[in-house]
């Protein structure tokens, strides 16, 4: 093997040095401990939603409160402490076996530039759910009004405008048509939901499987997914506890960068262990700001 010069070894030991540099600054944020016990947790009610769509909460013949809604009401305005009247009826309806309704626990802190979120409750049988926490920013007016609601649709599966196109969640601002029965396929062309997407006007879900395993969605014309890592989930004591965190900055096409001081909006949802599709549980939407402000929830710095 031939010799190597001392500059030649620098240049080995600095791309070494700089590759060692590069794999603790990208290492998932779960490496920044956050101390649970610190922060505030906030009550959040689930309850199950049966049919309702964002298609009939604009519906008057389908909701008596349509009117005020579309003048700029908001879900919680007309429905606060009523989640578990409404997931009792809803699964009445529905003939729904499960829990039509919980209150869970979320707590939110900032460490190391990075939003970290813990979500936990009651488990069925020491069992995990999948746990999801969607978030918008104001650009999405509808959005602070109803929460995720926003991207369920009329015409998505096992709903009641379902005609097996398969559509999964989407926003009504990616289509060309909307009706009382969804957007369907009238997906607007691309420049026109880069357009949206520039323009904040999209959401984002952070999601936790029972496994633990994560995922980072953003929702416009349809779910695009991706891996998101230092997800954990477990169960302790008849409860399971999911954690998960996102960078506060944007790096990337569909990620909301979260500002200090500015107002964003958060809803909850879980699928109970062998419950798939619409048949989840969900809040109704919730205010968050980052470091200090009038919100819901005040993300707290660490």
């Amino acid at each position: 093997m031939a010799h190597r010069s001392r500059f030649e070894l620098a240049q080995v030991a600095g791309a070494l040095l700089g590759s060692a540099l590069a794999a603790i600054f990208l290492m998932p944020a779960a490496s920044w401990a956050v101390d649970w016990g610190k922060v505030t947790a906030t009550d959040i009610p689930l309850f199950y939603p049966g049919q309702v769509s964002w298609e009939k909460t604009l519906t008057a013949s389908e909701h008596k409160g349509a009117t005020k809604f579309r003048a700029g009401e908001t879900c919680r305005d007309c429905h606060a402490d009523e989640e578990v009247d409404m997931g009792a009826s809803r699964a009445e309806i529905d003939k729904f076996a499960g829990r039509s309704s919980l209150v869970v626990q979320l707590k939110a802190a900032v460490a190391g530039g990075n939003l970290h979120l813990q979500v936990s409750g009651p488990a069925v049988g020491d069992k995990a759910p999948d746990v999801g926490v969607m978030l918008g920013s104001e650009a999405l007016k509808s959005t602070t009004q109803a929460g995720c609601w926003v991207a369920c649709h009329d015409d998505a599966p096992d709903m009641a405008s379902d005609s097996g196109q398969k559509l999964g969640k989407y926003l009504a601002r990616s289509r060309s048509k909307n009706t009382p029965t969804g957007g369907g396929d009238s997906v607007r062309p691309q420049a026109e939901l880069d357009a949206a997407l520039a323009a904040g006007e999209f959401l984002e879900l952070l999601e936790v499987d029972a496994s633990g395993k994560g995922e980072r969605v953003y929702i416009l014309d349809k779910l695009h997914e991706r891996e998101l890592a230092g997800t954990t989930m477990r169960v302790e004591g008849g409860r399971w506890i999911a954690e998960m965190q996102r960078p506060l900055a944007a790096g990337g096409k569909g990620e909301i960068a979260l500002d200090a001081g500015k107002t964003y909006h958060v809803g909850v949802a879980i699928h109970d262990p062998g419950v798939k599709g619409r048949k989840h549980l969900v809040s109704l939407e919730r205010s968050l700001v980052v470091g200090s402000g009038s919100a819901d929830i005040v993300v707290q710095q660490q």
